[in-house]
């Protein structure tokens, strides 16, 4: 019983956090709208522009996190080189 009632903490302490209940309500905050003429573009595009914290790129075969973060810009490139997506999480 002790160690279901630590794991459940631990759990809890690992769920994501975000700074203010109201700024999220469901819509992604972080920008990724006014970046979407990205798409089909080369990952050189990306040189071009100061991208916003927290951001990542993730090319094919890299190793990612999971968790779901609703103001982190994430941008996908293809196997091509190609920016696949624009999207927040």
């Amino acid at each position: 019983m002790r160690h279901t009632i630590l794991f459940c903490l631990l759990l809890t302490a690992c769920s994501p956090q975000f700074s203010d209940p109201d700024d999220y309500n469901g819509v992604p905050t972080c920008g990724a709208a006014d970046l979407q003429y990205l798409l089909g573009r080369p990952e050189a595009a990306l040189a071009e522009i100061d991208l916003p914290a927290p951001s990542r790129v993730l090319r094919p075969g890299d190793i990612i996190t999971l968790e779901f973060s609703p103001d982190r810009l994430t941008i996908d490139i293809d196997e091509a080189g190609r920016i696949s997506s624009v999207t927040c999480r």
